[in-house]
């Protein structure tokens, strides 16, 4: 498993890192991540899912995605020559875009509700304004490769328009409406509710009324992940919370999150975070 936290580095003083029209057409797998920053993307092309917030969303063209501040996701693509993964992703602070949006009161709560806010769909289908976003796109890159440097107005630009796409009531995929839940859906909320115990695969798989030796086989089927390396972050996630929001011991929170062998709790949270809880606790 690869780090969960992926911190972005606003270098020079930088407002937003941009990373235009991404292209990959032999491997891209995936895994489980956040950052300390709002990660937005763009599919331009390409197939697989996105899951967050025990959800998964198709990844088609005409979809974006806005991952809030430390919120646990995965990106998957099936890609291949034929078929690249081709997107738009960049990361801003949440403080410097609201600052760049102030005079724009509707716009700047748009934005403002989407990285604060409890709405569990992080999903757009820009599929009806594909040009217009398309748009938006190619002329904020063109103005930041022909500028000398990063220019806040062009920025703040691109946001304005960016948002007034998002704006639209149709735009946002809610899960009710999308369809019934996957099983793998299904999985990711009865972890959701047992993730602190010790997970019982008997339990599990009573639960969503599948085969315990099925149960793993279809959430790697449907989400491109394995179920434990998701049980792993989710309880990681849930650890470095209380890290950096409580003075509870180290082991007590290991307890918490699941993990009942102290030794092996530290172990873990170093080898996929890089760190040690007790040195990730004092960097928060």
């Amino acid at each position: 498993m690869k780090q969960l936290f992926e911190p972005v580095i606003f270098a020079d003083h930088k407002s937003l890192i941009w990373d235009y029209q991404i292209y990959t057409d032999d491997y891209y797998k995936g895994y489980y991540h956040w950052h300390q920053c709002c990660e937005v993307m763009y599919v331009h092309s390409g197939q697989g899912n996105v899951v967050v917030n025990q959800q998964m969303y198709d990844i088609r063209s005409g979809m974006l995605f806005f991952f809030q501040p430390y919120q646990l996701h995965r990106i998957f693509s099936e890609v291949s020559p034929e078929c690249p993964f081709k997107r738009t992703i960049f990361y801003v602070d949440p403080h410097t875009a609201e600052n760049l949006l102030q005079g724009f009161a509707k716009r700047k709560a748009i934005f403002s509700a989407l990285w604060q806010g409890q709405n569990t769909s992080c999903g757009f289908d820009l599929s009806g304004s594909t040009e217009a976003v398309e748009w938006i796109y190619k002329n904020y890159n063109q103005c930041r490769n022909s500028a000398m440097e990063e220019d806040p107005e062009d920025i703040t630009m691109m946001l304005l328009q960016l948002l007034s796409c998002l704006g639209t009531e149709n735009s946002l995929i809610h899960p009710e409406e999308r369809r019934n839940l996957r099983y793998s859906e299904q999985i990711m909320n009865w972890i959701e509710e047992h993730y602190q115990e010790e997970v019982n695969l008997a339990q599990l798989a009573a639960e969503t009324h599948l085969s315990k030796s099925y149960v793993s086989r279809v959430f790697h089927q449907e989400t491109g992940g394995r179920l434990v390396d998701y049980l792993t972050a989710r309880r990681i996630k849930q650890a470095c919370r209380l890290l950096a929001t409580t003075d509870m011991p180290v082991e007590q929170i290991g307890i918490k999150v699941g993990f009942p062998n102290a030794s092996y709790f530290n172990q873990l949270f170093k080898r996929v975070l890089g760190t040690t809880p007790l040195k990730y606790r004092k960097s928060n």
